[in-house]
Parts: C-alpha cells; structure tokens; sequence
C-alpha cells in the first residue's frame, strides 16, 4: 500500500467519522411555503380526509351500479336419480346464465345515485376545509417559532447589558465611588436575565417540537432553520403587510370561498336526494330479466331451458318500514338546513373576530414601536446618568426592564398580527400559498 492510498483511506475515514456525527452538514432552510407543502403531504389529518373521499367515491361508484345490467352464471355437477325414468340414474352436468336490468323504481336509484354524487362532492370541501385549518395551524406554529427567536434575541441583548452594568459596577466599587449594593443588585439582575434567556431557548424548543408535530415530520432529522425576511426591531411597523381587505368584502369572500359552506349545501342537497330514494319505497320495481340453462345427461327430462321476462314488485306493506325511512330522512335534511344556517352564523363571527383581532394588532405593533422608541430613548438616558454617577442602580435597572418588556411587546404583537392575518385567511377559505396546490392529488 503506497503512501497516497494511506493519504486518502485516512482523509476518508476522517470526512465518513465528521458526517455520521453531523459536524459538517449544513441546516436545511425551508421557508413557510414549503412547510406548508410538507404539512399537506405529512398530516394524518390531511391523509383521513383524502380516504373520506376516496371512500364517498367508492360508495357513488356502488350506487351507479343500480342502473347497470346484472350478469351471473353458475355451474353444477353431481349424479341424479328421477323415478320412473329410462333410464333412471345418470351423472349431470348444468351451467345456469342469467342478466337482469332494472327498468323503472320510481327515484330509488336515482335518489341514491344523486345522494351518493352530493355526498362525494361534499368530502370535497371537507377535504379543502382540513387542508384550510391544517394550512393555518402550520402558519400559526412557524410563527411561534420565529417569535421565540426573536425572543431569545431580545433575552441575550439583556443579559449582555447587565453584564456590561456588574462590570461597570464592580469597577465603580473598586473606585469607591459605588457602594457595594449596586454590585449585589446587578449580579441578582443578571442571573433572573440569564435565566429568562434559559427559560426562552426552552420555549424555543417546545415551538420546533409543535411544528413539526403540525406538519407530521421532523425534517432533515432536526437539522433545519426556518427561512423568513425579518426586519429590525425599530423596521417592524413599515414591514407588516396590510389586511387583506375591508371586512364587508371578507364577508363576501367566505361566502363564495369558504369550503365549509358549500359542504352543508351540498349535504342540504344529498340529504333531499336521500328523502326521494325513500319515498320511492311507496311504488312498485320494474325490472326486465332472462337466463338460460344447459345440462349435459342422458336423462331425459333434463333439456336445455331459456326464458325472458319482464317483471313488477310492489310491497304493500313493509311493517312501516318504509315510512320509517322517509321519516329518517326528512329529520336528517332538517337537522342538516339547521347545521347550514348554524354554519352561515358561525362564518360571519369566525371572519368578524379574525378581522377585528387583526385591526388590534396591527394597532398595538405601532403603538409598540413608539413605546420601544421611548423606552431606548430613556435606556440611554439613565445609561449616562449612571456613568456619570448622578443616577443610580435602580433607575438603570427600570429603564433596562421597560426596554426589555417593550422589545417583548414588539415581537408579540407584530407575529400576534400575521397569525390573526392567517385566521383571515382560514376565514375566509382562501391561503394564498395553496392556490396552485392540489394537495387531494386525484390523479394518484
């Protein structure tokens, strides 16, 4: 073995040891669209409603069978005895074939056929409103995760000051121009910061785990870092996007857009089809029929048969089983117009409160930025009145607290109002990041 090849088995080792324990591997970015693409492709909720409607179609596909000819055939063999016959006794053979056509059952399969259709065309929307709810609750946790972060930023700019304030104070002391309280003071500041700042990484944390819970995955194993254009701080109130429009025109848009909606008028409309199929009950069947029987003996009353017909049923009395029926299905279409109008309420609260939940927010992120503004503006204040010793350890302290709690304040409130714009969004049954993706994938 020459020196090169023990070069390059040594290097390989080396690079093979440094990507089994990811020291190498670069973070995958993903950005909310994606996410969001990953979360229709992953979510059991998302997968149950996809199985709802591929079952409603197989239930449609049944109920056409009514009007579709029926083919059976069947074969015996065995030994037959007829008395009085010559002769008598003989192995036999029969085929049977026969095909009916049902003809006329005054709506019983159409109505079934319509309520089929009807109830597969609801799952639809079912399947758009879980994708909708999915799509938000998505949104919802990529936020919280970046608020978190922000957070942190916020919680490590704190500590970095009161680190810089016992440094200053110990020099102070050292001095003689501070006492030894302010020292204590800012050593007891800085480990509650060090400790929001644990207690912040931590919460972090629980937000990764929720989101990746929503979307079904954790993906790259862990190793992933979310992609979005944060501004500063201070940029917050010109960054946020405006509302999607005013709340007359959100209402109309969940009306003609909401999947939830058409879904109960759909079922309005199955649950009609289904009280016609039961009334049908009360008429007679037309159905038209023929078959054909061949045997292979020597017996000789066994002769080949055929025979075409053309037939009517009628029950006359079902043991009311029939208006039993026609009573289930008038109560169901009522229950059903009940849960629609039920529905229209709900709607135009759920898009009231998103919208008027969004206006507060987008108020509060400016209201926060003039806050923050004054509370830097007093942060530096009581900064340089603590060089110059004429303020003390306290008055640093609350002006450092109000800068804290107000940068808090700031990233609540901004990533407060783009969730609440993604409630508007679910609403109003329209996620603009979905509008290209068919996540029911029919074709498969």
């Amino acid at each position: 073995m020459t020196a090169s090849n023990i070069k390059t088995i040594f290097f390989t080792a080396i690079f093979m040891l440094l990507a089994s324990s990811g020291g190498t591997a670069e973070p995958l970015k993903l950005s909310l669209h994606e996410l969001l693409i990953i979360g229709m492709d992953n979510s059991p909720q998302i997968e149950i409603a996809r199985q709802q409607y591929l079952g409603r179609e197989g239930v449609l596909t049944q109920a056409r069978s009514g009007y579709l000819p029926r083919l059976a055939t069947s074969a015996q063999i065995g030994r037959m005895n007829i008395d009085g016959a010559s002769p008598d006794e003989d192995n036999m053979t029969a085929a049977y074939l026969s095909i009916s056509q049902l003809i006329y059952d005054f709506g019983q399969t159409s109505g079934l056929i319509n309520a089929s259709a009807f109830t597969r065309d609801a799952a639809v929307e079912n399947f758009d409103e879980v994708a909708q709810q999915v799509a938000f609750a998505i949104k919802l946790a990529f936020y919280q995760v970046l608020e978190k972060q922000r957070l942190i930023t916020v919680a490590e700019e704190a500590v970095k000051n009161f680190e810089q304030q016992l440094y200053r104070a110990q020099k102070f002391y050292e001095a003689g121009v501070r006492t030894k309280i302010d020292v204590t003071n800012a050593e007891v500041n800085l480990s509650n910061q060090q400790l929001n700042l644990l207690r912040a990484r931590s919460n972090l944390k629980v937000a990764r785990t929720n989101l990746e819970n929503v979307i079904g995955m954790k993906p790259n194993d862990g190793n992933y870092e979310l992609e979005y254009d944060e501004p500063e701080l201070q940029e917050l109130s010109e960054a946020k996007p405006d509302l999607p429009a005013a709340l007359d025109d959100l209402l109309l848009m969940a009306r003609d857009n909401r999947p939830g909606l058409a879904r109960f008028e759909l079922l309005t409309q199955a649950a009609e089809a289904s009280l016609k199929q039961a009334e049908g009950g009360y008429w007679p069947v037309f159905d038209t029929g023929a078959y054909y029987q061949a045997y292979e003996s020597d017996l000789p009353t066994l002769a080949d048969q055929w025979q075409v017909q053309v037939g009517l049923k009628w029950e006359f009395f079902s043991g009311f089983e029939t208006s039993g029926k026609v009573a289930e299905a008038r109560a169901q279409l009522s229950e059903i117009k009940a849960e629609l109008r039920n529905f229209e309420l709900s709607l135009t609260r759920e898009v009231t409160d998103s919208y008027l939940r969004a206006e507060e927010n987008r108020d509060a992120v400016d209201i926060a930025i003039r806050s923050l503004s004054l509370a830097m503006e007093n942060m530096e204040l009581a900064d340089g009145r603590y060089k110059a010793g004429i303020g003390d350890i306290l008055e640093f302290n609350d002006a450092q607290f109000l800068l804290t709690e107000n940068q808090s304040n700031l990233v609540i409130a901004f990533y407060d109002y783009l969730t609440a714009i993604a409630d508007i969004e679910r609403s109003i049954g329209m996620t603009p990041e979905l509008i290209d993706y068919d996540p029911l994938k029919l074709e498969n």
